[in-house]
């Protein structure tokens, strides 16, 4: 008797061991003689593993390692829950390695060039973006010269409303604008940026309408020039015109210095005329800018143009909770506790920075998934990444704090509140590389969630320990400071914790 396998022994679906045995012919047939054989029939597989085997077989033909297949598994829409409760493992990463096993040998193939991720960077776009920060405090040099002429009746309402509503609308216009130059729409990405340069004065006007009572009309002035400032700035940092932007503000930031260092009515003139024309010199270099841009060539669409609703409303969501998170602790000390008001320097100057750093995760991350070939290596790669660039987002403020807080301490200015306060918004500077982070990845639910409970406690805590700032009572500001020093660090840790899902999903990076 002989055997053989009708089965192809190369299918992943065939198990040996299920057996046919036909009986021999009857007497008088032709095939009598033939002898008794035995078939060995494939067995239907229960596993549903080989069936998620088979099905993304051909897609991944050219897989050189379980990383790709966790990609690909991810991009086909399968989570840790599915894992687990579909196929028995504890996670993708496990799933996709236990599928590149039973995939077998693939066909070889000649891995990518594996180039470092500053290979070819322009130095000088970085040196750009790290300016930013720069770029963010030079009006402020203004600040006092306007303080003397505006007064103190209602300016601290007037530069948190202004604030906030440039902070959303500049924030929905540039995410807006580069989801259009995305689409390949950069003259509808221009006409967009003309008209949030155009209407901000008039946004400006309204809200500088609704302070009149508190503050007059100097204050109302003062937010309509706030307001074209910001949606100026960005459209000037759309085009890379970060040059422009300080050109026209230097003077301002100049005069300023000389009137906080020798006071005096002219000295004062000049420093608010400086800061009104270096207002307008951009607002002027920004229309020119988008006037330029305006010749360029776009195809008809063929995409819708506007960004989702959901998307838009994250964006100011986002703008409108990073606004309270730093105003609703600064406002009480504005105008009356300088080592602590100054206390944000260092995190405005560092911004760019984290800027920069941000924009080189998504590069390494691209590299590391090239370098890397097991799903675990490359989480653990990803969340040493971020360990690493988070603590250089907090040396480079704690670096420019340290020089503020000696620069206070030697004026006999510094007091153990401001010390507190730099501290905490020195850990701002790492909250917000995470919050970049987020953004990339398209969180916005979870970023507003986070910054608002934290407001909250730090707010309702406040009050439940009666530690409510108070102008001139140095152990309530200490409390106080230090409750929102705590209140940043809890921010860190839920936006880390918002990370967790969506950062080591290598879909993103393959």
């Amino acid at each position: 008797m002989t055997s053989y396998k009708d089965a192809d022994a190369t299918d992943p679906l065939w198990r040996p061991g299920v057996t046919m045995t036909t009986e021999a012919a009857p007497r008088g047939d032709d095939r009598a003689d033939e002898p008794e054989r035995t078939i060995l029939l494939p067995r239907i597989s229960t596993d549903p593993v080989d069936d998620l085997v088979e099905r993304v077989r051909p897609q991944l033909t050219r897989v050189v390692d379980a990383l790709q297949v966790a990609a690909a598994l991810e991009a086909d829409g399968h989570t840790d829950r599915a894992a687990q409760v579909e196929y028995g493992y504890s996670d993708v990463f496990v799933l996709a390695s236990e599928v590149f096993r039973r995939m077998g040998p693939t066909s070889p193939v000649v891995d990518e060039a594996r180039t470092s991720p500053t290979a070819g960077r322009d130095r000088w776009n970085d040196l750009r973006t790290i300016s930013h920060g720069l770029l963010y405090v030079l009006p402020s040099a203004a600040f006092p010269a306007v303080l003397a002429v505006v007064g103190r009746p209602g300016l601290v309402l007037g530069l948190i409303l202004a604030g906030t509503l440039g902070w959303i609308y500049s924030g929905v216009i540039a995410y807006s604008a580069y989801r259009l130059l995305g689409l390949g729409r950069p003259r509808s990405a221009n006409r967009l940026l003309r008209m949030a340069a155009l209407t901000a004065p008039l946004l400006g006007m309204m809200a500088g309408g609704a302070v009149l009572p508190y503050g007059g009309l100097s204050l109302a002035t003062m937010m309509v020039f706030q307001l074209a400032y910001q949606l100026a700035s960005t459209l000037l940092m759309f085009y890379r015109r970060e040059l422009w932007l300080a050109l026209a503000m230097i003077p301002a930031f100049l005069f300023g210095g000389i009137y906080l260092v020798s006071g005096g009515t002219t000295q004062q003139r000049w420093a608010v005329g400086a800061a009104a024309v270096g207002v307008l010199a951009t607002v002027a270099a920004a229309l020119w800018v988008a006037q330029t841009a305006s010749r360029a060539e776009e195809p008809a669409p063929r995409d819708p143009l506007w960004p989702e609703a959901s998307a838009l409303l994250g964006v100011a969501g986002y703008g409108l909770c990073s606004a309270a998170l730093l105003f609703h602790a600064q406002a009480p000390y504005l105008l009356g506790r300088l080592d602590i008001a100054a206390a944000a320097v260092p995190l405005i100057l560092s911004m760019g920075f984290v800027e920069w750093r941000t924009s080189l995760f998504w590069a390494n991350a691209v590299a590391l998934a090239r370098h890397t070939h097991e799903p675990r290596g490359f989480v653990a790669g990803v969340w040493h990444m971020i360990g690493r660039e988070a603590t250089a987002c907090l040396a480079v403020p704690a670096v420019l704090g340290a020089a503020l807080l000696a620069g206070l301490f030697h004026a006999g200015m510094l007091s153990a509140a401001g010390a507190v306060m730099t501290a905490a918004h020195v850990a701002l500077a790492g909250a917000y590389y995470l919050a970049f982070l987020l953004v990339g990845r398209g969180r916005y639910g979870w970023l507003c969630l986070s910054m608002t409970v934290v407001i909250v406690l730090h707010t309702g805590v406040g009050a439940l320990l009666g530690v409510a700032p108070l102008f001139g009572q140095d152990g309530r500001a200490l409390a106080d400071t230090s409750l929102y020093l705590g209140s940043v660090v809890l921010l860190q840790a839920l936006f880390a914790l918002g990370l967790v899902p969506v950062i080591g999903q290598v879909r993103h990076y393959r």
